[in-house]
């Protein structure tokens, strides 16, 4: 598949040409503002695949699951009753409620027998407390859920600067033959950096590499890091400094797939942004309305259920919404 705008690059010579602006920071900054209002837009390509095992979350021992980094908005969460998925159930599916309502709930599941005589889809129901999913009924250490929900997507110019990450660092040594592969030691934090993370050092009798390459963590620990070297030059073995996280102004963001998508959310909501900054209201209207326009068309889909993931009913698909699901001893 081809798009119109295939790169954020691209996205700034267009508005540039349509409106005849010169300054590729103003456009830039245009464009980081009409993604803060797009944030939540919910795009069949930005749904994970439930079934994908980076995917597939692993109760801790008190039964809870890390909510995932890049979770924006859970769609469907399910059990397939273990590794190995009966075809026969009891398979659970999850209704999220409230935090405050789990956390009560939770404390007096004990109370409760487990349910009996109940169909082979079991409804649960699940919610956040504080960076991790809390579930009921309880899950057992090892448990295995499905996580389906929209994602979030990287912006194309965010206006941050690199993230220091730790100030020392030692490069050991090089493998490979490009792609490189290292490993950094005697960090004093690794806080921020995780799996796919772009960094940067500044060298000194070491380096993580020159030139155009790119440096991506593939593993890290509190006081590692394991990376690949992609082009540029090779890394060396020694000490580095200031190793950071990369930010989005270093053009590690080419696309995503709200661009690829939905191209023109991008454009009217930019050009929104860049008529209201040379206070021209009239413009800026038009384009608002355009924005809201293709919204709405995005929106429809969803409560269509064409694009939701699901049905859209307030009452459950298995059971209704007031299913006893325990019975009292």
């Amino acid at each position: 598949m081809s798009f119109q705008i295939p790169t954020g690059d691209s996205l700034v010579t267009f508005l540039k040409d349509f409106t005849g602006s010169s300054n590729d920071a103003e456009i830039k900054q245009c464009i980081y503002l009409s993604e803060l209002s797009m944030r939540n837009i919910e795009l069949p390509a930005l749904r994970s695949d439930p079934y994908a095992v980076e995917n597939i979350g692993v109760a801790d021992e008190y039964g809870r699951v890390d909510i995932p980094t890049d979770m924006n908005k859970p769609i469907l969460f399910f059990n397939q009753n273990g590794s190995t998925p009966s075809q026969t159930g009891p398979w659970l599916v999850y209704d999220r409620i409230g935090d405050r309502d789990i956390i009560t709930q939770g404390m007096i599941a004990q109370l409760y027998l487990s349910p009996v005589n109940v169909p082979a889809v079991i409804r649960g129901k699940f919610s956040e407390v504080y960076d991790q999913y809390q579930f009921l009924p309880y899950l057992g250490e090892g448990a295995l859920i499905n996580l389906y929900y929209y994602k979030a997507w990287p912006l194309l110019f965010a206006p941050i600067d690199d993230e220091i990450v730790s100030t020392v660092g030692t490069v050991g040594t090089i493998a490979g033959a490009g792609p490189f592969t290292a490993q950094i030691t005697g960090m004093t934090a690794t806080t921020g950096l995780s799996v796919g993370s772009i960094i940067t050092a500044t060298a000194g009798t070491g380096s993580l590499g020159g030139g155009t390459g790119v440096r991506t963590v593939t593993s890290k620990t509190s006081t590692t890091v394991n990376f690949t070297s992609t082009g540029g030059t090779t890394p060396t073995a020694g000490t580095v400094t200031n190793i950071a996280l990369l930010s989005n102004t270093g053009r590690t963001v080419e696309t995503n797939p709200v661009l690829q998508t939905w191209a023109e959310g991008y454009v009217y909501s930019s050009l929104r942004e860049y008529y209201i900054k040379r206070h021209n209201s009239d413009d800026a209207a038009i384009y608002q309305q355009k924005y809201l326009d293709a919204w709405n068309i995005v929106n429809d889909q969803n409560n269509l259920s064409k694009w939701s993931g699901g049905h859209t009913r307030l009452t459950s698909v298995w059971q209704p919404r007031q299913y006893r699901q325990y019975n009292i001893k």
